[in-house]
């Protein structure tokens, strides 16, 4: 199995556990720090075809590696990962496409997502939750514009609604940093912060078209990757045929961690959940869904 990154800028050799956890199985596994790093040369970056062929690079110095003790060959992609993989199976086909708390979804929808997930965890309904969608909408303006239009807006809106209790708990992905950072420093930092990265990025026709067998392990309180829309829209693809099977962990949070709230009222990690590393184990080893999916 081949690891593709997520949107860290750690090094995957030092940090991912899965390239023992799998080994420890009889997996072989393929471990390689994105480009930019870790110990990999070149520029960072978050485009998804660039880390794609990176991970397509990977699985044929993996094969090679490997030689004659090949035998299924695929990717676990995590989180940013589960865009890519997808896409470097789409371009070279393999045996296998893990996903882990990973989205069907754009980056800009998963925002969104993520603010409505918040709001309704809190206790608000749709009328404060279509308020926060404005100002959701408003720095995915700010985004498009490459961070040179739409703060006026947005101030505009935190002035309105700022002391409204619901407020707080506006938070998602990119919202949260945008809102609580002065102009000057986002207009500076945030290009080189978010190069690369396809706000509209849409992995449905990818999806559609992959015939390789794909199995999608998701968290059901992911405050970060919220799964309800991914497993909405792999719910279709499986009706339409495409090799997909899906599994909710219903108390896991982004990263697969099971956790639990401290006095502070903040989530600290504990452990990942029963039967996720298994789960993995099985369907790399068979390439079979069968008994695995939980929706």
């Amino acid at each position: 199995m081949v690891l593709v990154h997520g949107a860290e800028r750690t090094s995957a050799i030092d940090t991912y556990s899965l390239q023992r956890e799998l080994a420890s199985q009889g997996i072989g596994v393929f471990a390689y720090d994105k480009r930019g790093t870790g110990r990999s040369q070149g520029r960072y970056t978050q485009d998804y075809l660039t880390l794609a062929i990176d991970a397509i690079h990977a699985m044929h110095e993996a094969k090679r590696l490997a030689g004659k003790r090949t035998g299924r060959i695929g990717y676990q992609g995590g989180s940013q990962g589960g865009w890519v993989a997808p896409l470097a199976a789409r371009i070279e086909s393999v045996d296998f496409v893990i996903v882990s708390f990973g989205l069907a979804v754009s980056p800009l929808d998963e925002d969104r997502e993520a603010i409505a997930f918040d709001m309704a965890r809190a206790g608000f309904g749709h009328d404060e939750q279509q308020k926060a969608d404005e100002i959701a909408a408003a720095t995915a303006a700010i985004i498009e514009s490459n961070f040179t239009e739409g703060f006026g807006r947005l101030d505009a809106l935190k002035e309105k609604y700022e002391k409204e209790p619901w407020f707080p708990f506006v938070r998602g992905n990119f919202t949260s940093y945008l809102i609580s950072t002065p102009e000057a420093v986002v207009r500076s930092d945030f290009p080189a912060l978010l190069e690369g990265v396809p706000a509209h990025y849409d992995p449905m026709p990818v999806l559609r078209h992959l015939d390789v067998p794909q199995l999608w392990l998701l968290g059901g309180q992911d405050r970060d990757a919220p799964p309800f829309e991914t497993l909405r829209r792999l719910g279709e693809l499986k009706r339409e045929g495409r090799p997909i099977a899906t599994v909710v962990f219903p108390h896991a949070d982004h990263g697969m961690y099971e956790f639990e709230i401290d006095a502070g009222g903040e989530r600290m990690s504990t452990r990942q959940p029963e039967g996720y590393l298994q789960m993995m184990v099985e369907f790399i080893k068979s390439g079979r869904s069968d008994g695995l999916e939980s929706n």
